[in-house]
Parts: C-alpha cells; structure tokens; sequence
C-alpha cells in the first residue's frame, strides 16, 4: 500500500487549482487562449480559397507591427479572389481592438491549421495572437 504525505498532497492540489480551464472566446472577450472555430454553421458558400488565405496572411504578415484595428461591425484587413480576412472587435459599440498586423497573421494562422479541408478550402475564426479582444475571421465573399 502506498503512503502519500500531507505534503505531496498539498502540492498536488495545488497545481490542480492552478490548470488552466478552457473557455470559448466568443463567451469570454478576456480570455486569451486559442479556441479556434472553424464556423461549420456558415455552410460550404463560406469556404475560402487556401491559397488566397495564404497570400493574405503572408500580406499581414509582411506589414509586422503596423497596427490592425478592427470595428465592431468588422474591419477588412486583406481580400484575395473571393478570400476576405475580417477583423472583428469584441469590446462594445463604437471601441475598436487593435493588434500588430504580424498577430492578426499569427492568429489567421491556427485557423490555417485547424480547419483547412482537404478539397483545398478553409473557414474559421480566431482571437489574434495575445489579444482575445480582436476576432480574425476568415471565409469566402461574393
């Protein structure tokens, strides 16, 4: 039979009280954790190109620190083809979220990751890196 002392068990309960939980972004504008969606509930009209999204990512991704700042009702940072990258604030009417251009590239690149499709289309959103306040958005437009 195995003994735990007091200590350990302390220390354990510790580190368990100190996990991280996960919490959706689009519930918690001040959670900065990854929680990336890939909107399925857009439908296939919404899937955008992957190579357009690549070129619009390498687009933001080249402007570094310029700021991106994103309205409420959405902000286009990049449109290639029938491919459009939205910035989105998450703070209130009339408050914008500002990122450097470089996260929004970050943060549009684990939608990338997460929901590319194997027919060469992707759809999703996503908090720009280090900033839960800035929703990336990336789809396909008319």
């Amino acid at each position: 039979m195995v003994k735990l002392s007091a200590i350990f068990l302390t220390a354990t309960a510790a580190l368990v009280a100190a996990a991280p939980t996960t919490t959706n972004i689009f519930q918690d504008k001040h959670i900065f954790k990854r929680d990336v969606n890939c909107r399925d509930d857009l439908g296939a009209g919404a899937l955008a190109s992957v190579p357009d999204s690549v070129a619009c990512i390498n687009y933001l991704a080249g402007l570094g620190n310029q700021p991106c700042v994103a309205s409420v009702s959405g902000t286009v940072f990049c449109r290639r083809g029938q491919t459009q990258i939205t910035g989105i604030s998450i703070l209130g009417q009339g408050q914008t979220a500002t990122s450097s251009c470089n996260d929004v590239a970050r943060g549009a690149g684990q939608i990338m990751d997460k929901c590319t499709r194997g027919d060469g289309t992707v759809r999703g959103a996503n908090a720009a890196w280090g900033n839960g306040n800035l929703i990336v958005d990336i789809r396909r437009v008319p």
